[in-house]
């Protein structure tokens, strides 16, 4: 096989850019796979992939999307994996590879690749891997997540906002979730938050401190950047972790450390991807029991299946926050 059909950027730059053709097909390097591809997520990422401002940019032309679930379709003979087995994993896009999950087949890295239960279904699959890995290591490993503490959730009607609203709540946290409308504050609410705040129409500073009092909130998930990140750094309490997860606004804040010195709070990054090398065990263990609590219907991801031939739609819909949840695209 000398080439497969998929969604390509031929040259930088808009998504709407991206149209269907023909692909060369890839070879694997060493702990690389190759995905036969059944769903593909959609990600704010894929936009900034294709406009050149991702902080990694493949050359073109290139496939994007970054999470995929399928079978293995081909790998080295020393693997773990075999052909035929059923897995999620993510794509090499995320650091330059040209052969995203938006097409037929995929490359993926190895060290991120976790076998699917065969009582889970492939768009499902698709839907909780980096939204529920991302939380729990940014919860969990980054923050260290105590019984009792209040988090501030934004963008918490996204697929990531909604992972980290229930895996708090399984932790035992208050949570505060921060969404952009009353159609996505009536989603929010349906998994248990202690408060949800529209911020297009309520102060989030002042709602948060009349209900909890003053700067409160011990842990900050921001995936936003701009005005929301400058307004939730200001809640956090003595001790207080802010948890750097994306800058979905496009505007990344500038920190003056005279604030955190004061105040005494922490900044942390979150890029769960590096663990490919650092600790791909510890990535394992936490992806099989994120499997466990779906299985244990302790989790639901929120997804809404479509077509391959209707991701550029999507695309400018995540784009305009004209989405909820997870978007998952099946072949």
């Amino acid at each position: 096989m000398n080439e497969y059909k998929a969604l390509v950027q031929k040259e930088m730059g808009l998504f709407t850019d991206l149209e269907f053709t023909t692909m060369e097909y890839p070879k694997i390097k060493d702990k690389e796979l190759i995905i036969e591809t059944k769903a593909a997520t959609l990600n704010y990422a894929d936009l900034l992939l294709s406009s050149g401002l991702y902080q990694s940019n493949p050359k073109h032309p290139f496939v994007p999307g970054f999470e995929v679930a399928g079978y293995i379709k081909e790998c080295h003979e020393d693997s773990q994996f075999e052909v035929g087995d059923r897995v999620v994993a993510a794509t090499t896009v995320f650091r330059s590879g040209r052969h995203g999950s938006f097409g037929d087949v995929c490359v993926v890295s190895e060290n991120l690749t976790y076998k699917l239960p065969e009582n889970i279904s492939f768009e499902v699959g698709a839907a909780i891997l980096m939204s529920y890995l991302t939380s729990d290591f940014a919860l969990h490993r980054r923050a260290q997540i105590k019984p009792n503490e209040l988090v501030l959730v934004n963008a918490a009607a996204g697929g990531v906002g909604l992972s980290a609203i229930q895996l708090a709540k399984i932790s035992g946290a208050r949570v505060i979730a921060a969404v952009g409308s009353e159609k996505k504050k009536e989603l929010v609410k349906q998994f248990g938050p202690d408060l949800v705040i529209n911020y297009q129409e309520e102060d989030l500073k002042e709602t948060v401190e009349a209900k909890f009092g003053k700067r409160p909130v011990n842990i900050f998930y921001d995936q936003v950047g701009g005005e929301p990140y400058e307004q939730g750094i200001r809640l956090l309490s003595s001790e207080g972790r802010a948890l750097i997860v994306g800058f979905a606004s496009g505007n990344i804040p500038s920190q003056p450390l005279s604030y955190l010195l004061v105040k005494n709070i922490s900044i942390m990054g979150v890029f769960m991807i590096s663990f490919e090398n650092d600790d791909k065990k510890y990535l394992q263990s936490r992806m099989e029991l994120i499997f466990d609590l779906y299985t244990n219907q302790q989790i639901e991801p929120v997804f809404k299946t479509i077509k391959f031939d209707e991701i550029v739609e999507y695309l400018d819909m995540i784009g305009s926050r004209k989405t909820v949840g997870r978007i998952v695209a099946v072949r």
